[in-house]
């Protein structure tokens, strides 16, 4: 038998194999940018063995990451979902910006303009890429024409809650010393930006609330992350009753790197706090 022709791709077929290529390669990516923008409100019930003020809610909202106009829209979609839920606090455990752009930091002050309008308690902390953008001055400013209180190594109450606020670590500006006043209430709550961390926390500490993983931002189906920066390698996402005091970790609301979020919605988390 003569062998067989040995057929040739033609032109067409060439077309069609590079088509499907980047269909499939931009798939990730195009679901990804989806994730990103749907951000997912979730309730948790904490029982905390340390804890009095039975009931107390908090909306956690970390890692705005505001340096462009989508980012600003996305930012004050989110602070509006939390105050819909009618809080006893708002907290945003760092991460403003993202990039030292000196003229993007109007961005933050535009992305807090929805905070006017809620009826609780505002608290922040700074985070490391804050302190990365090398105008944390500006930032501060920004963040104070909002009604947030800004809490550097500080405290303050809130119905019977005291609300401490750790500067950040990676930075090198957090102290913990100020945490053992005895004055303070037994429902202690400490917003830290980088939740591994967690290990320097005085024992007195209710709970501790953090973002700066971003949950991974990238993961795998299931969640699970294949990439977290330093300061949140062991702590990820979600509830660590188990940590050395009480740690919850939300995933965030923004991104680093590119806009991409995938298997990792963002989070705006609504804790309620029980004593065990």
């Amino acid at each position: 038998m003569p062998p067989k022709p040995t057929l040739k791709p033609t032109r067409r077929d060439l077309l069609r194999w590079m088509t499907a290529g980047a269909v499939t390669a931009m798939a990730p990516l195009s679901f990804g940018s989806y994730c990103t923008g749907l951000i997912s409100v979730e309730h948790h019930e904490l029982s905390l063995p340390k804890w009095d003020a039975d009931g107390f809610r908090v909306a956690l909202l970390a890692d705005l990451h505001t340096n462009t106009v989508e980012e600003v829209i996305h930012a004050k979609q989110a602070i509006r979902l939390a105050i819909e839920q009618k809080p006893d606090l708002i907290a945003i455990p760092g991460d403003f910006v993202n990039i030292s752009e000196p003229t993007h930091l109007h961005f933050v002050r535009e992305s807090l303009e929805p905070l006017h309008d809620a009826k609780c308690p505002v608290v922040a902390t700074l985070g490391n890429h804050d302190y990365n953008c090398r105008h944390i001055e500006g930032i501060i400013d920004a963040i104070r024409t909002s009604p947030t209180v800004l809490l550097r190594n500080q405290a303050i109450e809130v119905k019977g809650v005291t609300v401490a606020g750790i500067d950040d670590a990676i930075a090198r500006r957090h102290r913990t010393d100020f945490l053992a006043d005895g004055s303070l209430s037994k429902s202690l709550l400490a917003l830290l930006h980088e939740p591994d961390f967690v290990e320097i926390m005085p024992n007195n500490v209710s709970l501790q609330l953090s973002g700066h993983s971003h949950g991974g931002q990238v993961c795998l189906p299931g969640g699970l992350a294949l990439h977290t920066p330093r300061g949140a390698w062991d702590y990820i996402a979600g509830y660590y009753p188990d940590a050395k005091v009480p740690l919850y970790v939300t995933r965030g609301i923004g991104t680093v790197g590119l806009r991409v979020r995938l298997f990792c919605r963002p989070e705006v988390s609504i804790l309620t706090l029980r004593g065990a």
